[in-house]
C-alpha cells in the first residue's frame, strides 16, 4: 500500500489539478454560452435587454466571493492550527522529558529512552509514504506506524505509573503524569486535525457558483461587439487558481504548500534528548 511517497503526491496533484482544470474549461464554455445567450436577447429586445439584471448578477457574485473568502480563510486557519500543534507537541515532549528526571533509578533511564523512541516514531509517521483516498478525500497514514506509536505510548504511561509510588515525593508524580498526558493529547489533536476539512457540499457550492457566475458574466459581456478572450481567460483562471489553492492548503502533507519544514521543531527536541 505504501510503495512510495511520490505516487500519493502525484495522485493528489492530479486530483487538485483536475478540479482546477474542470472549473477553468467549464467556466470558459459557460462564458461563451452566456455571451451567445446575451447576444440573442440583445438582438430580440434591443438596448433595454439587460435592464434590471444587475441586481441578480451582483447577488450571485457577492455570494460567490463570500463563499470563496470563507473557504480560503478557513483553510488558512486550519493550516495555521496544524503548525501551532507541531509547536505544542514539541513543547509538551520537551517538558515531559525534563520532568522524567524527577523519577529515580532505572525507571528514569528506561522511560526517557522510550519517550525518545516515541518522538522518533511520531516524526517517522509524517515522513513515511502515505496514501491519498479519493473516496474519503483524506490522507491515509501508515497503520503499522500508528500501532507502533500506540504501543510505545502504553509502555511509557504504564512505566511512569509504576515508577511513581517508588518516588520520595508525590510532587514528582503530580508534575510528571499531567505532562505525559499532554504529550498524548496533542498527538490525538494532530491526528484529528489531519481529517478536519470542510463538508464536501461546500466544494460543490463553490464549483456550482463558479460555473453559474461564469454564465452570468458571459451574459453581461454580450453588450460588447466582440468577445474579449483576455477577460474570459482571466475570469476562468482566477476561479481555477482559487479552488486549487484552497484544495492544496487543506492537505499540507500532500500538496505544494507543505508543513514538512515545520517538523524541525520536533527534530530539535529529538537532537537534545540524551
Amino acid at each position: 500500500m505504501y510503495s512510495g511517497e511520490a505516487l500519493p503526491r502525484m495522485i493528489f496533484f492530479l486530483f487538485a489539478m483536475g478540479v482546477a482544470a474542470a472549473i477553468f474549461f467549464g467556466s470558459l464554455l459557460l462564458l461563451e454560452y452566456g455571451r451567445r445567450l446575451g447576444a440573442r436577447r440583445l438582438a430580440q429586445e434591443g438596448p433595454g435587454a439587460f435592464t434590471g439584471l444587475n441586481a441578480v448578477e451582483g447577488a450571485v457574485f457577492a455570494l460567490m466571493g463570500l463563499l470563496l473568502a470563507f473557504a480560503l480563510a478557513g483553510a488558512l486557519q486550519r493550516f495555521d492550527d496544524r503548525r501551532q500543534q507541531i509547536l505544542q507537541e514539541a513543547a509538551a515532549i520537551s517538558t515531559a522529558y525534563d520532568r522524567l528526571d524527577l523519577l529515580a533509578g532505572e525507571a528514569r533511564v528506561e522511560i526517557k529512552a522510550k519517550l525518545k523512541d516515541y518522538l522518533k516514531a511520531r516524526l517517522e509517521l509524517y515522513r513515511l509514504p502515505r496514501d491519498f483516498s479519493l473516496t474519503k478525500g483524506a490522507a491515509v497514514y501508515s497503520s503499522d506506524q500508528q500501532a507502533k506509536i500506540l504501543a510505545l505510548k502504553a509502555e511509557i504511561w504504564e512505566g511512569a505509573v509504576a515508577a511513581c509510588p517508588k518516588t520520595a515525593s508525590l510532587t514528582a508524580c503530580s508534575l510528571l503524569l499531567p505532562s505525559l498526558n499532554s504529550v498524548f493529547e496533542i498527538a490525538r489533536l494532530r491526528t484529528g486535525a489531519n481529517e478536519r476539512h470542510p463538508p464536501q457540499v461546500i466544494y460543490v457550492m463553490l464549483f456550482g457558483l463558479g460555473l453559474g457566475g461564469s454564465l452570468l458574466a458571459g451574459f453581461g459581456m454580450a453588450a460588447a461587439k466582440t468577445r474579449s478572450w483576455v477577460h474570459m481567460a482571466t475570469f476562468a483562471m482566477a476561479l481555477a487558481v482559487a479552488l486549487y489553492v484552497i484544495t492544496d492548503i487543506e492537505f499540507p502533507r500532500l500538496g505544494l504548500i507543505t508543513l514538512d519544514y515545520f517538523d524541525h521543531f520536533l527534530d530539535d527536541v529529538y537532537s537534545q534528548m540524551l
